[in-house]
């Protein structure tokens, strides 16, 4: 099994793309580290978030350091995520401190890294874009603009939003495909992915087969109502 440094050596280079550190030995400490090469005054440098105690907090590398601080970092933590442009890594340390690498080609395409130092976070709905059902649960104005205090829901949808993106090309295109929400409440989610397929992606509602049990829903949005939007229930009562 070749050895983490060598990995390292090999990888941080024009060819990284990301590196996720997961699972520390234990608590009080770090939680998670991510790692995404960014450009700073000509050169690319690796920047180390690091997440504590609900703070972020930030380290540009070169290529030499970035390695010294994987393979320190990977002595307080069980897990590592690292993709290249042409492998995905799976580094594994047990109780006891055996590493264990898998490695993967890539398979598919991967997004272009954005390399700015201090990048704007890209949001599926972006505040400024008028998204109806927003506004209908609260969490938009009017004007395009995230209330302040709805700001967490606003990431949490989005969140979900990248999941549905990241999972829609490997779902089967010679069948038709059923998603069965189980939710409950105003039904957040479930007025995202509805939009998400249908407005932005352009999947006619009955071809996306979206089929949603409303009888827990507590807020009818006048936005389905108007586009005439249809709830057909799954299971029956």
């Amino acid at each position: 099994m070749e050895s983490l440094n060598n990995i390292l050596k090999k990888s941080l280079n024009k060819e990284f793309l990301s590196a996720i550190i997961s699972n520390p030995r234990e608590k009080g400490g770090i939680v998670k580290i991510k790692i995404r090469p960014v450009e700073h005054k000509d050169n690319i440098l690796y920047q180390c978030e690091e997440h504590r105690n609900n703070q972020v907090f930030h380290h540009n590398l070169n290529e030499e350091e970035a390695a010294g601080y994987i393979e320190n970092a990977m002595q307080e933590f069980k897990q590592m995520q690292m993709e290249t442009r042409k492998f995905r890594y799976q580094v594994l340390v047990s109780k006891k401190g055996k590493m264990t690498i898998q490695r993967r080609l890539q398979t598919g395409k991967f997004k272009e890294i954005d390399l700015s130092h201090n990048r704007k976070k890209h949001y599926i709905l972006e505040e400024g874009t008028v998204v109806p059902f927003l506004q209908d649960l609260g969490v938009m104005t009017k004007e395009g603009e995230i209330v302040r205090t709805k700001f967490d829901k606003f990431r949490q949808i989005n969140r979900f939003l990248e999941f549905i993106e990241d999972v829609l090309p490997e779902l089967p295109k010679d069948r038709e495909v059923t998603i069965l929400d189980f939710g409950c409440g105003k039904s957040y989610l479930t007025f995202a992915i509805y939009y998400y397929l249908h407005e932005l992606k352009g999947y006619d509602r009955d071809a996306a087969c979206l089929r949603y049990r409303y009888r827990f829903c507590t807020c009818k949005s006048s936005w389905l109502e108007s586009e005439s939007h249809s709830f057909r229930s799954l299971l029956s009562t």
